[in-house]
């Protein structure tokens, strides 16, 4: 899903939760309690609706929106398990370090940033909107974002700094995170 998701928070979609006329995802239940309604691209909300016409049909309300062919809602470690099988058959070795399923979050929330950036969005007005559709619980959880962006692309760095070089802290020691 090209939502920024964290996994548990796709897997705990019900149908009802996946609006394909308005083209919203509500998600509960999250890391911190919260609620969120966010908005789905068109190729998710065309992802989406293939997904419902072919393996939810005789399915509805409750019912996870992607069940487990056992029943029930597939569990993150079977879902990171075959994300590592994923990798081992395509030739990625993985690490614990990565990569790993939660990276394509980091992926898009850095895509994100760096699609503003060039386009010459003024990031102290758009990270309040990233922070939310991601679910953070405050700014701080966003704003390492902007780090990572800078890292992965230098020349970009420049228009960041114009920007909002208040918002990327400093550091005197070397980051392990």
């Amino acid at each position: 899903m090209d939502a920024g998701l964290r996994i548990s928070e796709a897997l705990n979609l019900s149908i009802d939760d996946v609006d394909l006329r308005e083209g919203t995802l509500f998600i509960a239940d999250t890391k911190f309690g919260k609620e969120r309604l966010i908005p789905m691209s068109d190729s998710l909300r065309k992802r989406c609706r293939d997904h419902r016409m072919s393996v939810l049909a005789c399915r509805a309300g409750k019912d996870p929106f992607y069940p487990s062919p056992y029943g029930g809602s597939y569990s993150s470690s079977t879902i990171s398990s075959l994300f590592r099988q994923i990798l081992w058959k395509a030739g990625i070795s993985h690490s614990g370090k990565g990569p790993r399923l939660h990276d394509m979050r980091h992926t898009f929330a850095v895509h994100c940033l760096k699609k503003w950036v060039l386009n010459g969005r003024d990031l102290s007005n758009c990270l309040p909107y990233l922070s939310a559709y991601l679910g953070h619980e405050d700014m701080r959880g966003s704003q390492r974002y902007l780090r990572l962006t800078a890292d992965l692309y230098p020349d970009i760095t420049a228009k960041v700094e114009e920007s909002c070089s208040w918002l990327i802290p400093e550091t005197e020691s070397n980051e392990t995170d």
